[in-house]
């Protein structure tokens, strides 16, 4: 059998349903200044959810293939991870927007804005948002908190949900899971699926309030000088 290529960056002529398309998109903008339309993050953590969910029914109805139990336990993670970053970026953002010119930023908005790219810890993404989100009289809804910290102390920097040996003390390599980890799989789907759920409910309050912004344009901007 004769190998076709995989990836390629032009259009496959012909075209089946057999691609998928990664990456930037046609925009729907009509202005030819728009550019493309990329993938987002929000997007990205939508998708890691769904396999997630996915991996989590095929385990319960055709079980006991508990590696794929893992790999969902992973996908949430990253899915949440994902959501808390882009509500936490867009609250940088809009509260950036409202301090006058001159004025200093809260401490935790400056910090937040230098860390995001460099953490990957649920615990302390989520205690950044619910100390953010009031800023604009918003909350982190649920137990999205108390789930984060609960996966933090399993896994805090994300690498241990990804393999079976993780670095260890002094340079070490040790095992993930040393001792037995008992997984109540329909329970965790559902509070990661209600948590996640959460983030999209405060992304869209938060993106609404942008929208407020962007209204206001330049306009507001001088009126604060």
């Amino acid at each position: 059998m004769t190998n076709r290529a995989v990836f390629s960056q032009t259009f496959p002529d012909p075209w089946t349903d057999e691609y998928a398309v990664l990456g930037a998109g046609p925009t729907a903008s009509s202005s030819a200044a728009a550019g493309p339309e990329l993938e987002t993050d929000a997007e990205l953590a939508f998708a890691f959810r769904t396999a997630a969910d996915l991996l989590a029914e095929r385990w319960h109805a055709e079980g006991p293939d508990d590696s794929l139990v893992l790999v969902a336990l992973y996908n949430y993670r990253h899915a949440l991870e994902l959501g808390l970053k882009v509500a936490l970026r867009a609250l940088v953002d809009s509260i950036t927007f409202e301090v006058s010119p001159g004025d200093e930023l809260p401490e935790i908005v400056g910090e937040v804005g230098k860390k995001l790219t460099r953490t990957h810890e649920l615990a302390v993404l989520a205690d950044y948002l619910v100390q953010m989100a009031p800023m604009f009289r918003m909350h982190l809804q649920g137990d999205v908190a108390s789930l984060c910290d609960e996966i933090h102390l399993l896994d805090p920097s994300g690498q241990g949900l990804r393999y079976s040996m993780v670095k260890g003390p002094g340079g070490t390599t040790v095992p993930a899971r040393p001792d037995p980890l008992y997984v109540n799989v329909p329970e965790f789907a559902r509070r990661a699926g209600e948590a996640c759920t959460a983030l999209d409910v405060l992304l869209a309050e938060i993106t609404n309030v942008q929208d407020w912004q962007r209204n206001l344009g330049p306009d507001y901007a001088r009126e604060r000088t």
